[in-house]
């Protein structure tokens, strides 16, 4: 497009069009830009890209991008249990459920438990649900909640003397004892 069908279009002289061309003119008011855009046959927003030599192409997705988009800000329903079943035995149903964000790497391993004791107090207490993903790590500090002799144990996982140890209010216990184990990434405490 010449300076002259540019200048016939947005209705700026062609002088004007031809300093703003070669630099001449760094900072055009809005209504010279918005003159420009609209000669150029562009959004205000596509010209600005276009000066600052961005992409004006979007990217495509697919219907699975979409949905998978979706699924990222739809909260899971977590299941909460009254007694913490990790070992193989008779199933348990969940009492109620909690909505936790989902997360890219959501599993089905994240379960709530419903706290009985103070052991944690005043981090955790008695009646509020905690919820754990089995399947993600466990570092020093992180509370854990574990199975020692059929019970479900809290506390935080220290390491003394390059040993490990659940300890809580109630004491220490070493971390070999549990039987199964698994951090806390939520507490939910309920108003009473």
């Amino acid at each position: 497009m010449t300076q002259a069908e540019l200048s016939a279009r947005s209705g700026l002289g062609r002088g004007h069009i031809s300093r703003i061309e070669t630099g001449g003119y760094k900072n055009p008011s809005q209504i010279t830009f918005e003159r420009l855009a609209r000669g150029l046959g562009l959004g205000i927003v596509e010209l600005r890209n276009e000066i600052r030599g961005e992409t004006l192409e979007t990217p495509f997705e697919t219907p699975e991008d979409i949905l998978e988009r979706l699924k990222l800000v739809t909260p899971i329903s977590v299941p909460v249990y009254s007694n913490y079943p990790f070992h193989a035995g008779d199933p348990t149903e969940p009492v109620e459920y909690v909505y936790h964000a989902r997360t890219r790497k959501a599993r089905r391993t994240v379960e709530g438990y419903i706290v009985h004791g103070k052991c944690l107090e005043p981090k955790i207490t008695d009646g509020d649900i905690i919820v754990v993903d089995r399947e993600a790590s466990i570092d020093n500090g992180d509370i854990v909640a574990c199975l020692i002799a059929d019970q479900l144990r809290l506390g935080y996982l220290r390491k003394i003397a390059d040993e490990l140890w659940l300890e809580n209010g109630d004491g220490r216990v070493r971390f070999e004892e549990c039987q199964m184990a698994a951090p806390v990434t939520e507490i939910i405490r309920r108003l009473k």
